[in-house]
């Protein structure tokens, strides 16, 4: 059978159903529930007939004839149904009755008080996936970090504080450095002027980690993309070498927590760079190629890296611009793209190295003063593409959350392709960026999640074993219904177990073994896979010469 972890169901019907009080009149409909043998429309007409003071009221329809169940409609105040309720629920021939109550649509409106303003969030469907996860952890329970490289921040903003990133391994202004990264007192990220993480309060920071992870349904301001992940904050990045200097921060922490099977350093899963060099190719740059491959470096760890593209409406390929020309498999170009669904006007393209569009003009974020505003451009459209990276990382299957332990790299890359998979065709996109299209967070969740939840075989089978006869090594290719561990035996022709191996079936590459085998004298063997009650065999020859 296939393996499914029950959620694509899920996103696709997100409109449940949840009852209101019924003590409030939150209509002027009653519903009624009589004996089983009593006729609504008879009692009413002999209630009518026969009541000296006859409130006025008739039925609407039967309900449920099952549970005998009738709307009653009248006409007037809030008074007078409470008098209809008060006075019919005394009759012996009424079980219950009480107000009709709307229902509401669990569609996961957060409360802030703009988000209503947020047209962006619809464009890229954010709010359907909201309805599976808003973010913050992923299936394992790994706190999902996100990365800004900025000038400053406003730390203390009422929709960020709680979100900020606060280093747990280093003790606050105690003047040591207690994790031993090389940094002092960096509990609230770093600043790269001081080596702080006394961050200067200033506008741009502030905004676009608002747009990427504002706290959201707090009754205040705005809504992120994320509503409970970690921004890590870095600050005072004016310079390439504080660029890459910043790289190497992430890079550290994120393989503290690989290596610590994280028990240290951050789970680091993305990082912003709303900033560029107009006009200029990595080549051209002092350390630009450094730069650039340090997004490689990034991904060797799991981090991928999403940067704005220029405020200009020029060919990147033709004039140069970085980092948009990096070539790293672990780097995503952004350009802008307006309320009409275009690309637009003031927005940088490049059919190699921008990757994809995303909403970038009149968005709604925070700002200094514990204040929000509406700002454009691609720094605005990019931290909607890393936001949205933060997310899918959220999804609750545990084995992607498994795999971005285990098989960071691969998994980093397996995201990137996704997402960039799941985008909205938009024609002025078209040839001028790498996927075509905008960005789109629920069809790539729904991709994500559909792979999340299939393997490519319906039963365990081996598909193929190579070379057989054998004399060095094999190669076997199987199919698994699921991507949990199985076991691989060979065993000698009285059936005694020679070899075992457990093997997990991978997730980002083709199930392929390859084994040495040249340690077995020559014969005839029986491989097999199994896992309970699954069981498939095939016979192994090895030769008896050419070794």
């Amino acid at each position: 059978m296939n393996y499914y972890f029950k959620i694509i169901a899920i996103l696709f019907s997100p409109l449940m159903l949840i009852g209101q009080n019924t003590s409030t009149p939150s209509s002027s409909n009653i519903l009624i529930r009589f004996q089983d043998k009593i006729d609504g429309y008879n009692f009413v007409d002999n209630y009518q007939t026969n009541s000296r003071n006859p409130l006025s009221f008739s039925i609407q329809r039967q309900v449920s004839k099952l549970l005998n169940i009738y709307s009653i409609e009248y006409s007037g105040q809030q008074t007078e149904g409470d008098l209809i309720i008060n006075s019919l629920q005394k009759d012996r021939n009424v079980i219950e009755i009480g107000y009709d109550a709307p229902l509401t649509y669990r569609n996961t409106t957060p409360n802030d008080e703009l988000f209503q303003d947020q047209w962006n969030l619809e464009r890229i469907e954010v709010q359907k996936v909201w309805n599976e996860t808003t973010g913050g952890m992923t299936a394992n329970g790994d706190q999902i970090v996100i990365a800004v490289l900025e000038k400053g921040i406003e730390l203390d903003h009422p929709d960020l504080l709680g979100n900020i990133w606060r280093n747990e391994a280093e003790i606050p202004n105690n003047g040591k450095d207690d994790d031993r990264n090389g940094y002092t007192d960096d509990y609230f990220g770093l600043n790269l002027d001081d080596l702080t993480d006394n961050h200067p309060v200033l506008s741009h920071g502030t905004q676009v980690s608002g747009i990427i992870g504002a706290k959201t349904d707090n009754d205040i301001g705005m809504a992120g993309i994320n509503w409970d992940a970690k921004i890590l904050f870095l600050s005072g990045v004016d310079l390439s070498s504080e660029v890459i200097e910043a790289y190497e921060y992430l890079y550290n922490l994120r393989k503290k927590y690989n290596d610590t099977n994280g028990q240290e350093g951050a789970f680091i899963v993305a990082n912003n760079n709303s900033f560029g060099w107009d006009n200029t190719r990595p080549e051209e740059l002092r350390m630009g190629l450094e730069l650039c491959q340090m997004y490689d470096i990034m991904g060797e760890v799991g981090i991928l890296s999403v940067g704005a593209g220029p405020n200009n409406d020029v060919d990147v390929e033709i004039v140069g611009d970085t980092p948009t020309n990096c070539t790293s498999d672990f780097f995503i170009g952004v350009t802008s793209t307006d309320e009409s669904d275009q690309k637009s006007r003031d927005g940088g393209f490049g059919g190699l190295s921008i990757d994809i569009g995303a909403p970038g003009e009149n968005i709604q974020a925070t700002n200094t003063g514990s204040a929000f505003g509406q700002f454009s451009g691609t720094s605005f459209a990019t931290p909607h593409v890393t936001g949205a990276l933060g997310l899918m990382y959220a999804i609750p299957c545990g084995q992607l959350a498994n795999d971005a332990k285990n098989n960071p790299k691969q998994t980093a890359s397996f995201i990137k392709n996704i997402l960039l998979a799941g985008t909205d065709p938009i024609q002025g996109l078209q040839d001028r960026t790498v996927s075509g299209g905008r960005l789109n967070v629920f069809t790539a969740m729904t991709n994500l999640q559909i792979y999340c939840g299939t393997t490519e075989g319906e039963q365990l089978a081996i598909t193929n074993l190579y070379p057989n006869p054998a004399f060095g090594t094999i190669t076997i290719e199987f199919e698994t219904p699921d991507f949990e561990d199985y076991q691989l035996n060979i065993s000698n022709s009285l059936g005694q177990m020679i070899f075992e191996k457990t093997i997990s079936p991978p997730r980002f590459s083709n199930p392929v073994i390859t084994e040495d085998v040249s340690w077995l004298s020559p014969g005839i063997y029986n491989l097999s896979l199994s896992r309970g009650s699954e069981f498939i065999s095939r016979r192994l020859v090895v030769h008896r010469f050419g070794r």
